[in-house]
This record gives structure tokens, C-alpha cells and sequence, in this order.
């Protein structure tokens, strides 16, 4: 090869190393903006309630275990001895964006109280820097808030987590005990996610939010109700699948339609049947049923 070719290949060398190396050093440096997405569905502005729901609520403040303040949202029932549902949302927007007024209206029709908190760097919690561990001791807070300031015996809390919450419930609930787990368009971890969406790099290497459910659930006892949607983009289907593959019994499984934000208003009779069917066995301390597994959805 003649210097100028070796020269020529060099060079031809270094861009293809630096159009490779780029993106990946722009995937690792900003993970964590791809991860928690506050900003998005109407930011940090957390909105009153809708009148048109009826729902009496209020604010609350709280310290996470490394001084960071929480704040969340209380909706109490009539019945003080009722179920609380424990909601930790997903990665973006805050405890009152878009739909989530609604779907806390009927948990609330179901005899449930609400609890939802913004992780740190959400809403008007604390404007701190966002991470797996800091939402693991979020969502510990508000845990030990039901159970210490309210006294509610952990039969009577019951765990939810959507999309990113899945991970910070799933951790939660192998530390705690409660009455259930429930996780919707669950992911069994944020490197799959990223392989997923970008194979040619080495993204189980990179990541450092990790959220590895899939590693967890098998030992979490309590009842668990995996639902997944059958057409949801953010989050594969499969992935559903394979949480509740992994988890131990008892545990159920439910197929939705509505993408990944609106089962609950789009396949509502499905959505509601089985959580409420789920809630009121837990409530009557009834043994769970295991679901047959799961197939995937047929395709055209």
C-alpha cells in the first residue's frame, strides 16, 4: 500500500471511528435526559384537579431519606379504613399530567384512596438531579408516610407503577410489604429499552439507569397483576411478556388495547373488570389466581 492510501485509509479510519463513537458518547452523556422526561405533558406546572370530577384532594410534603422534599397528592374516601393506591407515574410529566386526573377518578369510584408523588425534579418536588436510586427513596417516603403518619396497615396499600414507575414499584415492592403490586406497560429494564432502540451500540455497557425489573420480580411475593397493552409503541408488548414470565406466583396477567396511556379510557370494561376484581380479592384477602401465559398479539 502506498503512504498516500495508508493515508487515505487512516483518514477514512477516524471518521467512521468518530461516526460511531459520536453518538455513542451522546447516548451516554445524556442518558439521563432520556430517561426522566419532566418536562413534557405540561412540564412542572402541577394543575388543580378538574372541578368536573368531584374529587376532594389535597397537597402533601414530604422528605425523602436524603433530605430531598416530595410533594404529592392526597385523595381520601369517605371510608378511612379503605385500600390506598400507591401510584408512582412514568417518565414524564408530573402526578397531574394530561389523563392521570382521570384515572385517579376511578380509582377513587373503586373505593380507593389516592396517593401520587413527583419524584424529585418533578413537579414541585425538589429541583434536584433525577436518578434510579433517588425515585427508589421517593417512593419509600411516601410508602413510610402511609404507614407511620396515617397508620395504614400494609394490607391496605396497594403498589401501582406505570412505564418507569413499574421499576421504581417493582423495587419497592421487594423492600416492603403490602397488599399487591400492579405494574402497566412494565419494561424489564432501561438497557433493553435501549438496545431495542439502538442495536449497533453497546447500550447494556453504557447505561447507568438501570430500573432491571426483570432481575427483581421473581422475588417479590405479594399478588402481582402485570397488564400490558397489545399495541403499545413506547414500551414492546414482549417485554410485558417477559415480567411475567420472570415473576413468582401469585400472579395475573391481562392483554389490553389503547397504547401505552390509555387503557384505562379506551379498553375501560377490560381495564377495570380485572383491577378491580384484583383489588377487591386483595381487600378480601382471597387467594389470587395465575393467569395463563401470555401469547402475542396476532399480526396482520
Amino acid at each position: 500500500m502506498t503512504p498516500a492510501a495508508r493515508r487515505a485509509f487512516g483518514a477514512v479510519a477516524v471518521v467512521a471511528a468518530l461516526a460511531y463513537t459520536g453518538p455513542m458518547a451522546y447516548l451516554a452523556l445524556n442518558e439521563r435526559h432520556m430517561v426522566f422526561r419532566p418536562d413534557q405533558f405540561g412540564g412542572r406546572t402541577v394543575a388543580p384537579l378538574p372541578d368536573s370530577l368531584r374529587l376532594v384532594s389535597s397537597r402533601l410534603a414530604l422528605t425523602s431519606g436524603d433530605g430531598a422534599r416530595i410533594t404529592g397528592l392526597v385523595i381520601p374516601a369517605a371510608d378511612t379504613a379503605a385500600q390506598w393506591l400507591l401510584y408512582l407515574h412514568g417518565n414524564a410529566g408530573n402526578m397531574t399530567s394530561s389523563i392521570l386526573p382521570q384515572f385517579y377518578a376511578r380509582w377513587h369510584a373503586l373505593g380507593l384512596q389516592v396517593l401520587a408523588i413527583d419524584y424529585r425534579g418533578y413537579g414541585e418536588s425538589d429541583d434536584r438531579l433525577t436518578s434510579e436510586q433517588g425515585t427508589y427513596a421517593d417512593a419509600r417516603a411516601a410508602y413510610d408516610w402511609l404507614r407511620t403518619v396515617r397508620g395504614v396497615p400494609a394490607d391496605r396499600i396497594v403498589i401501582y407503577g406505570h412505564s418507569l414507575g413499574s421499576g421504581v414499584a417493582t423495587e419497592l415492592a421487594l423492600h416492603v410489604q403490602a397488599a399487591g403490586l400492579i405494574v402497566e406497560g412494565a419494561f424489564t429494564s432501561v438497557p433493553d429499552i435501549g438496545a431495542a432502540a439502538y442495536p449497533w451500540y453497546p447500550v447494556r455497557l453504557l447505561s447507568r439507569q438501570r430500573f432491571a425489573s426483570i432481575d427483581k420480580i421473581a422475588r417479590v411475593a405479594m399478588p402481582k397483576l402485570i397488564m400490558h397493552a397489545s399495541d403499545d409503541r413506547i414500551v414492546p408488548f414482549s417485554m410485558g411478556q417477559q415480567l411475567y414470565a420472570a415473576a413468582s406466583a401469585p400472579k395475573e396477567w391481562v392483554q389490553l388495547k389503547g397504547g401505552h396511556m390509555r387503557p384505562f379510557l379506551d379498553d375501560s370494561a377490560h381495564f377495570w373488570g380485572h383491577a378491580g376484581a384484583f383489588v377487591q380479592r386483595l381487600r378480601a384477602d382471597l387467594p389470587g389466581v395465575e393467569s395463563p401465559a401470555p401469547v402475542a398479539p396476532a399480526t396482520r
